[in-house]
């Protein structure tokens, strides 16, 4: 037998005879030629710098913005309470209703006496015309001319008197019924039906919870670094997954001698009324001087076996950065690591990628606090 050829062999043979390209020829135009995965979809968001203060957390509690105890104006008898303790109740809301039955006698008599007085009055005025005219002629003294002036004078004065009397008894009577000066919680009801209510005695103890001031002791050594209108982020223990944006309303220069801590408060909104007055809570505040950082969003932070880290895309592909974090600044963190403003880093589809991989950025935004 003749010599004996591999197989292979025999087919590069046959491939170099008949001008057929080879397997490895061909993986290599069809990579050249993009045949490869496709890349990868991606969302990225532009790192940026910003000064950045240090900051630091610190327990508190939430307080009403006003509380009142509102009085009766007028003493009576209680006839009905409108409102119960928890109640909502908008401005010039009634709260409580007083008897009125004597008062509404007096009334209708001050309004017949004032009626009958308008008669008078008119009658006066006749007479006065008539006088007038008489002695414009001669026809009559000037002294009953005078009379009837004298009249009329009077009559009127008579009328504005019974008027001022009567509308100060309809005041009286609008003021039986005690109503909210201001919008908010019942939080204490300070009578009953039945009973004795005296002239300026409370009726009832009404808080205004929007907005809310959270008040904080701060230690004497980050007092410095809090100014009147700074911001402050708040999170309450009873609202979890929430946080509330503050404006510092007042730093109050006087400090807890013990503590040597000095209140704060922080105004913030709450026109739903979520946050109770007396909640705890806590509120990160500057402790120190601002500096420049570079703040991504936290949705491009990933876990790797060494640590936390970033996708940043560069040349249309993903390389991965190490970086550590620093404060959280609402929806972005701060972060250190091999990182310049104006990077790409990616933020949705980052949980599938691989360092090296082909990406292909489908949207950008621009990182914001």
């Amino acid at each position: 037998m003749g010599p004996r050829f591999p197989l292979l062999t025999f087919v590069s043979l046959l491939v170099s005879l008949w001008g057929f390209p080879s397997p490895g020829f061909v993986a290599a135009q069809a990579s050249k030629a993009g045949g490869g995965p496709p890349p990868a979809p991606v969302e990225v968001a532009t790192v940026i710098e910003k000064a950045l203060s240090p900051l630091v957390t610190l327990v508190g509690t939430g307080e009403a913005w006003l509380e009142t105890t509102i009085a009766s104006e007028e003493s009576g008898v209680v006839s009905r309470m409108l409102v119960e303790e928890g109640d909502k109740v908008e401005r010039n809301q009634a709260l409580c209703e007083q008897d009125t039955r004597q008062l509404s006698l007096r009334i209708e008599a001050a309004k017949s006496e004032l009626a009958e007085a308008e008669v008078l009055q008119a009658q006066a005025q006749s007479d006065f015309e008539r006088q007038k005219r008489l002695f414009a002629i001669n026809s009559v003294s000037e002294k009953a001319y005078e009379d009837a002036q004298f009249k009329l004078e009077a009559a009127r004065n008579k009328v504005m008197s019974l008027g001022a009397s009567l509308r100060v008894l309809e005041d009286q009577l609008n003021n039986k019924r005690t109503k909210s000066p201001v919008a908010g919680y019942v939080v204490k009801r300070h009578c009953l039906v039945g009973q004795w209510l005296g002239e300026g005695e409370p009726v009832i103890t009404l808080v205004v919870p929007d907005p809310i001031l959270f008040r904080v002791p701060v230690p004497e050594r980050y007092i410095p670094y809090i100014k009147k209108g700074g911001k402050a982020a708040v999170t309450f223990d009873a609202l979890p997954n929430k946080t509330f944006d503050g404006k510092i309303y007042a730093v109050i220069p006087r400090a807890d001698d013990a503590a040597r801590t000095f209140p704060v408060r922080i105004e913030i909104r709450n026109p739903d009324g979520e946050i109770k007055p007396g909640m705890l809570g806590r509120a990160t505040l500057p402790s120190g001087e601002s500096r420049k950082g570079l703040l991504i969003p936290k949705d491009g932070l990933v876990l790797s076996t060494t640590g936390k880290g970033v996708y940043v895309v560069m040349d249309q592909s993903a390389r991965f950065v190490p970086v550590r974090t620093g404060a959280e600044h609402g929806l972005l963190v701060e972060v250190e690591g091999d990182l310049k403003q104006g990077d790409k880093v990616v933020t949705r589809g980052n949980e599938r990628l691989r360092p090296g991989q082909a990406v292909q950025v489908v949207r950008t935004t621009e990182a914001r606090p």
